[in-house]
């Protein structure tokens, strides 16, 4: 699918992380110093953030939207759309998005509703946002990404414990003057590369991840999908400042850069503190390297999430009237 919607506004983005950071080279008595090296020389991947058994993706995305309404000056009252999406919703039911509009003491108005997305997340959830704005139903909406996945993993699992942590992230949309053009494709055939199973008696297994399946798909699909929304906004791919990634590691980040042909200072990397984080690796990077981002490099953005599902999406926008906030640790 591609659509260009317009009179938009990326107002704010905000992340928060656990205060927990675990340094991988602590498991090296599991699984091996040599080993630990050798994975984090290839992904990247020094440290992640864990949750702690108490913490929900809720308590990550509260934290972050609490900063970014405070940091914009916005009322709560002012909101009339939450979106939260997430692999790891507080529980079954009810919806996360409704403890959010609770906590956060939005509106009853406001119209709040969960989407279960994970690598992709953001930029579904921009294009739902953006639906919900072009249509008027709502004049500010607050998207909501994170994932508490740590506490999905198997712990004999080197692949998973030394790639994956949690966070989450808050991000305004309104009604603005902006476009925003969108590529968005599923291809669910490939469901079982990255998926949390059942076992026969009906619990969760720990997750599952065939790397390099999604190695392959996201290098096969991801330079199409960019390329379409270029192509959409008019824009060629010299005058694009920041390719923002979903952070799966710096291996697959650093072919996407080589195939795509793009400079290496204009696709920042996040993962040596973070890890993957999912649904918030985008916003999390953006928030990370807000500092170093000029106004020329955030005046044309492209953002590409892949992963889970088998699902992936591109967005191209301007991001140089958004605030990004410092990261919030909780």
């Amino acid at each position: 699918m591609n659509i260009k919607l317009s009179k938009l506004a990326i107002t704010g983005i905000a992340a928060a992380i656990p205060a927990q950071r675990f340094d991988l080279i602590q498991l090296a008595d599991q699984f091996g110093l040599n080993e630990i090296k050798r994975i984090k020389m290839s992904t990247g991947i020094e440290t992640v953030r864990l949750a702690n058994a108490k913490q929900k993706a809720s308590d990550f995305c509260l934290a972050a939207a609490q900063h970014l309404l405070n940091t914009l000056s916005i009322l709560p009252a002012s909101i009339d759309g939450i979106i939260f999406i997430s692999q790891t919703p507080d529980y079954r039911m009810p919806a996360t998005s409704c403890i959010l509009q609770d906590r956060l003491g939005l509106s009853k108005n406001t119209v709040a509703f969960d989407i279960n997305y994970g690598c992709s997340a953001y930029i579904y959830g921009l294009f739902q946002a953006a639906l919900l704005l072009n249509s008027k139903s709502c004049k500010r909406v607050l998207l909501c990404t994170g994932d508490t996945i740590t506490q999905h993993l198997n712990p004999a699992d080197q692949k998973a414990r030394l790639v994956f942590g949690d966070a989450g992230s808050a991000t305004l949309i309104e009604q603005g003057t902006a476009d925003i053009a969108f590529n968005i494709m599923t291809d669910g055939s490939g469901y079982k590369s990255l998926i949390i199973d059942k076992s026969a008696n009906g619990n969760d297994k720990p997750l599952f991840m065939n790397g390099s399946e999604i190695m392959e798909f996201a290098l096969r699909e991801v330079p199409d999908s960019i390329e379409s929304v270029l192509a959409q906004m008019g824009w060629k791919k010299e005058e694009v400042g920041t390719f923002a990634l979903h952070q799966a590691n710096q291996f697959m980040l650093d072919y996407l850069r080589k195939k795509l042909n793009v400079k290496k200072e204009r696709v920042p990397i996040a993962v040596k503190e973070y890890g993957n984080t999912g649904p918030a690796s985008i916003p999390l990077t953006l928030c990370h390297y807000r500092d170093s981002l000029s106004l020329q490099s955030k005046a044309k953005v492209i953002m590409s999430g892949f992963g889970v599902g088998l699902s992936w999406g591109s967005v191209a926008l301007n991001l140089s009237k958004t605030v990004m906030t410092d990261i919030v640790e909780v």
